[in-house]
């Protein structure tokens, strides 16, 4: 999507092909921000209760490749936006007609992302705070214990108890 220079250009400054450039664009930008919301739900239910923390961390590296096809878009989209803003008021406002949906929605969905990666920030970090704490009663308990072995567990008799058959090894 390379903007071309003079093409079409009607008095207003905007050319057909270059407002079809920035809808196209911008049609784009939205679906790839649905796929970064997606990316986004999968991990929350990454986070839920015995969900898989790896899955989460594999999610970042894909919505890492969506937040970089959105900035190589944008900076193809520039040039033409750049047009777009400079034509007079009259042009913007036809043009506006079909862009304002795909802002509004791009928008929307911008929003909500954001809103979900805040939740998910809250639930990672009360999982790992969860971890930490389990991990550190985990800790106690084998400090406090001088024997590892737990009370209820029947510990061996003695090597030396004739009673106790001896291991047969060869």
């Amino acid at each position: 999507m390379k903007a071309k220079g003079s093409r079409e250009r009607s008095p207003s400054g905007l050319s057909k092909h270059s407002v079809a450039q920035l809808v196209a664009g911008y049609s784009e930008e939205a679906t790839l921000y649905q796929m970064l919301f997606g990316l986004t739900s999968r991990q929350r239910r990454c986070l839920g209760d015995g969900g898989d923390l790896s899955e989460f961390v594999e999610l970042i590296d894909e919505k890492d490749a969506v937040l970089n096809q959105i900035a190589a878009l944008e900076a193809e989209l520039e040039p033409i936006r750049t047009v777009w803003t400079a034509a007079r008021a009259a042009a913007r406002e036809k043009v506006a007609a079909d862009l304002n949906p795909i802002l509004d929605e791009m928008i929307s969905t911008i929003q909500r992302t954001v809103a979900l990666e805040r939740d998910n920030e809250h639930l990672l970090e009360t999982r790992r705070r969860e971890l930490q704490r389990v991990l550190s009663d985990a800790r106690r308990w084998r400090c406090a214990s001088p024997d590892p072995i737990p009370a209820d567990v029947v510990a061996p008799p003695p090597i030396s108890d004739p009673s106790w058959p001896i291991p047969i090894t060869a």
